[in-house]
């Protein structure tokens, strides 16, 4: 009789025991299901999204040779692109009249104060005193005027030389050193870049300015192309997120700083909400948020990305 109870009470603490860990479970399940739900949920159709960089010609240009293809992992001075200068007459006049505006422009600094404005009327004052002075030392040689009407003449003269030299060198004196040095180098960029259309013909090489991804490459071999043209578009690696769009009610429950677990390549990575701004949407209810992506992911393109927002 003893054994039966004994055997009993066992059957009935193991059956307890199952209970109570299945309950355990079933507890931490929901908990965790919750826990998952309570933050920002689960977002669908995220995005990769990089920084662009557009790489543009400088003035017209042949593409003589492409060293790279779209899709193509770069890093910074790796070489992309070999093209050619190519200048037109029109170009080479306009490069030709820069310079000759650049040269005045200095001469005017450098020479324009002691010449102001009012300068020519008073070097007519001085024509007109110095041609008064030499009459009058005419007619005192012929005994026409007394010497006091000729020392006059020759005091007069020298008033108006020196009022001419003080003005001169009032003007020479405030020139700002500065102002003339500015001129002078804009004159020298101004022929650098006349000397350089004449003379640089050869092969030039244009080269990744930053590590990234060429996302799309503008031009052909062969193929001319004028100032300002895309050459090619490359994805900064350094600066790139995940990026999706979410309505202003969902938004309410995603904060800076949050932790958001997606999926990159098939890995599982985990990063931070780190900047919610308005949408670009006309009817102005969604906002787009940034998540952060971990440097040591090499994912280029990667689209319906899932986020899962923790609370």
């Amino acid at each position: 009789m003893e054994n039966d109870i004994t055997k009993l009470l066992r059957k009935r603490i193991y059956l307890s025991i199952i209970f109570f860990l299945v309950l355990v479970f079933c507890v931490s399940f929901i908990l965790l299901h919750r826990t998952e739900r309570s933050g920002g949920g689960t977002v669908s159709n995220a995005r990769l999204v990089y920084e662009k960089s557009q790489l543009q010609a400088a003035n017209s240009l042949i593409v003589q040779e492409i060293h790279i293809e779209e899709g193509a992992h770069v890093t910074q001075g790796t070489l992309l692109v070999t093209v050619q200068n190519v200048f037109s007459d029109e170009e080479l006049a306009r490069l030709q009249k820069n310079a000759e505006l650049a040269q005045k422009n200095v001469e005017q600094i450098r020479y324009g104060a002691a010449t102001p404005q009012n300068m020519p009327a008073q070097t007519e004052e001085l024509d007109a005193a110095r041609a008064r002075m030499e009459r009058m030392n005419e007619l005192y040689e012929m005994g026409a005027v007394s010497a006091v009407k000729r020392d006059e003449a020759i005091a007069a003269y020298e008033q108006e030389k020196n009022a001419l030299t003080m003005v001169s060198g009032q003007n020479l004196s405030i020139q700002d050193p500065k102002i003339i040095q500015a001129a002078e180098e804009q004159l020298k960029k101004a022929e650098d870049a006349l000397v350089k259309a004449r003379d640089n013909t050869g092969a030039i090489g244009l080269f990744a300015p930053r590590e990234g991804n060429v996302s799309q490459v503008f031009v052909q071999e062969g193929e001319r192309i004028g100032n300002g043209d895309n050459i090619l578009s490359l994805d900064i690696m350094e600066n790139r997120w995940i990026e999706a769009e979410i309505s202003v009610e969902d938004v309410k429950q995603i904060y800076l700083g949050q932790v958001v677990r997606y999926e990159l390549n098939g890995l599982s990575v985990q990063g931070t909400v780190e900047d919610i701004i308005d949408a670009d949407t006309e009817s102005g209810d969604k906002k787009t948020v940034r998540i952060s992506v971990p440097p040591d992911i090499t994912a280029r393109e990667e689209k319906n990305i899932v986020l899962h927002f923790s609370s």
